[in-house]
């Protein structure tokens, strides 16, 4: 950017309401523009000035806000006085302490109303009546013979002699006495006049100095969003394409440019809106009047002053460079032909300033020329299953090697013919912000010469085991692998780009055959030359560990049995394991045995009940009663011996358990 030495940059300083500017003000001409791509754009009027000078700006009554909010003024020798425009709303700041409102001024009925009691002389076929006003009423007269009717007003006046009335539709000449009142009603008109068509406000604002001297006011005002469109020319052979670049200008500013000098910024400004021409009150609150006490505020001991800079020499340190880059200066552009802009690569935008003045009249668009170079390009053909599901799209591998960034923007593709040179258009882009040393995939057709299959396989393996203390961790890897099947072009080698779904925590695993070029937010990039007629498979795998905690206690065989079979885990792993399923059996089956005996006990005791029950029914001394009580006797002798061998075969149970636990609790492998 340049900078403007000795500058007093100088702020809108104080805003006084007024209905005309000075007499002597002249608004500068336009002569800089920056169309940035926020919505807004920078405009800066130049003037040459000699001594005190005043200036005006005319500006729509919708852009004064954004005016008030980013005017600035730079004055090389002079200082800024006073600023004022006219107030948001100045009719009713004037109707405001008049008797009357500015829709009384619609008709004679109204203003007379709404001037109740106040002197006017009349003069009805040539007699004068004089009074004050008592009424004014609204008569509806009937014309007759279907006619219609018709709408007059009747005033009444109270005079020296009494109440006198007549027709306002009849009167010759309606004269206000009061010249005060007279006055105001003049006043409102003049307002009216001045402002009441007019949707624009005019700045005066007032440079002080001495000597002539150029004066420059810019401000930040909506503006419509500059577009810009390229066209990209595909030579028949070679690695680069010709790219011409326009903006899309429309001038909506309410005045023509003549020999401004333009520019154009592609960026992503920080823009908004500050009502700032709109009158705010603030509400406080409503406090009963004190009647009782007094307040005595203490004594002011002083403060200690502070170090201020003196104003203007403030202004000048923060406003000392030049607005917005417009100004030339020592910085490095990069190389354009004559018919096109300047390019300059900023933190946050990129300029394109044009070389030669521009004139564009308001309301009028133009298509300028912003960029035209040669860059490094590639046709490719990318291949995404979910824009279509068997051909890819013919696209063009865009690199920008330039100095400077490309603004978006929609592309019109061309390849130029071997045979006469002749150009064919073959398809539309789309072209996303492309900053210096990045490459751009421009798809503008689909690829009917290649065709593309896939297929996808699913599977977890298991990579590894290790125990800590009684915990099993499986280290698996789910890999989710997809085949393409690539049929090339039968008379030409093919590039195939193949952008493949990104999948959260996957890690992308491709062949060494085909090549990574990168990832977008959705998608990994991998390209593979295909050779003319050939038919290629690529295989893209997507894989992430996972490890799973197993309580080795709780491992049922089966899944016991399934972990021991794989070669994948270890020697060590897979012995301990089988160890574990030894002492697993071991306990199984002395819990069946236990299981046994109790069921055998439990079966002779039911067995006993019945016994009882028949013994009691049986008569005394009969053989019968007899053999129920021996078979009694055994069966008791039976229960004395099953108890003995359950507390042997419990114990032998806990025995078990107990070294299952403890070889499971000494495992770290």
């Amino acid at each position: 950017m340049g900078h403007v030495h000795r500058a007093s940059a100088l702020i809108l300083g104080s805003m006084i309401s007024s209905f005309a500017a000075s007499a002597d003000a002249q608004e500068p001409p336009l002569r800089r523009i920056l169309l940035t791509t926020g919505g807004v754009g920078y405009f800066e009027h130049e003037a040459t000035v000699t001594g005190d000078a005043t200036l005006s700006l005319d500006v729509r009554l919708d852009q004064v806000s954004d005016v008030l909010k980013s005017i600035v003024v730079f004055d090389e020798q002079g200082r800024m006085g006073r600023a004022s425009l006219a107030g948001r709303e100045p009719l009713s700041e004037i109707f405001r302490d008049l008797p009357f409102t500015i829709d009384d001024l619609g008709s004679p009925a109204s203003l007379l109303r709404a001037l109740r009691g106040s002197v006017v002389r009349l003069s009805v076929h040539g007699t004068v009546i004089e009074g004050r006003i008592i009424t004014v009423t609204e008569e509806t007269t009937s014309l007759g013979e279907g006619q219609g009717t018709i709408v007059r007003h009747r005033i009444t006046l109270l005079g020296a002699t009494g109440m006198r009335q007549a027709l306002l539709e009849a009167a010759d000449a309606i004269e206000i006495v009061d010249p005060n009142l007279r006055g105001q009603v003049e006043q409102a008109l003049v307002a009216i006049a001045e402002h009441g068509a007019s949707e624009r406000r005019t700045i005066t604002i007032q440079t002080l100095g001495q000597g002539e001297r150029k004066v420059r006011i810019g401000y930040v005002v909506s503006a419509p969003l500059w577009k810009a469109t390229y066209r990209l020319v595909l030579p028949n052979q070679g690695k680069t394409a010709r790219i011409d670049g326009f903006a899309v200008l429309e001038n909506m500013s309410g005045h023509d440019w003549v020999g401004v000098d333009l520019a154009v910024a592609s960026g992503n400004p920080v823009t908004f809106r500050q009502a700032l021409y709109e009158a705010y009150f603030v509400t406080r609150p409503e406090v009963p009047v004190e009647v009782f006490g007094r307040f005595l505020p203490p004594v002011d001991v002083g403060a200690v002053p502070s170090v201020v800079a003196s104003e203007p020499e403030a202004y000048s340190r923060f406003f000392r460079a030049a607005p917005m880059g417009l100004s030339a200066d020592e910085s490095a552009v990069a190389e354009a032909p004559a018919s096109s802009s300047i390019a300059t690569e900023g933190a946050t935008s990129v300029v394109f300033r044009f070389p030669e003045p521009v004139d564009l009249a308001r309301g009028e668009a133009m298509l300028a020329p912003i960029i035209s170079r040669e860059l490094p390009a590639e046709r490719v053909s990318v291949f995404r299953r979910d824009v279509d599901k068997t051909n890819p799209t013919a696209s063009v591998r865009l690199l920008n090697d330039s100095e400077t960034g490309l603004p978006p923007g929609a592309l019109a593709i061309y390849e130029q013919q071997a045979a006469d040179g002749q150009l064919e258009f073959v398809g539309d882009a789309q072209l996303g912000a492309l900053p210096v040393g990045q490459d751009r995939l421009l798809g503008y057709a689909a690829d009917l010469d290649v065709r593309v299959d896939h297929e996808e396989q699913f599977a977890q393996n298991i990579t590894g085991a290790k125990i800590d203390r009684g915990v099993l961790v499986v280290r698996r890897v789910e890999r989710r692998r997809t085949t393409y099947r690539i049929v090339g072009p039968m008379d030409e080698e093919r590039t195939v780009i193949i952008e493949h779904p990104r999948i959260a925590g996957f890690d992308l695993k491709v062949g060494i055959e085909a090549g990574v070029l990168g990832d977008t937010p959705t998608h990994h990039r991998i390209s593979r030359t295909v050779t003319a007629g050939q038919t290629v498979a690529m295989d893209v795998a997507l894989e992430r560990p996972i490890e799973q905690r197993y309580v080795i206690g709780s491992i049922g065989a089966t899944e016991l049995g399934v972990l021991m079979a794989s070669t994948e885990i270890p020697e060590a792993v897979r012995v301990a394991l089988t160890r574990v399923a030894e002492l697993q059996r071991t306990v199984a089956d002395r819990d069946q045995a236990l299981k046994a005996l109790e069921t055998e006990r439990q079966q002779i005791v039911t067995d006993q009940e019945r016994l009882r029950k028949n013994l009691e029914a049986s008569p005394a001394g009969s053989d019968l009663r007899t053999r129920y009580l021996e078979a009694l006797a055994s069966a008791e002798d039976r229960i004395v011996a099953l108890d003995q061998q359950l507390v042997v075969a419990r114990e032998s149970v806990t025995t078990a358990k107990e070294e299952l636990a403890g070889f499971i609790a000494s495992l770290v492998l």
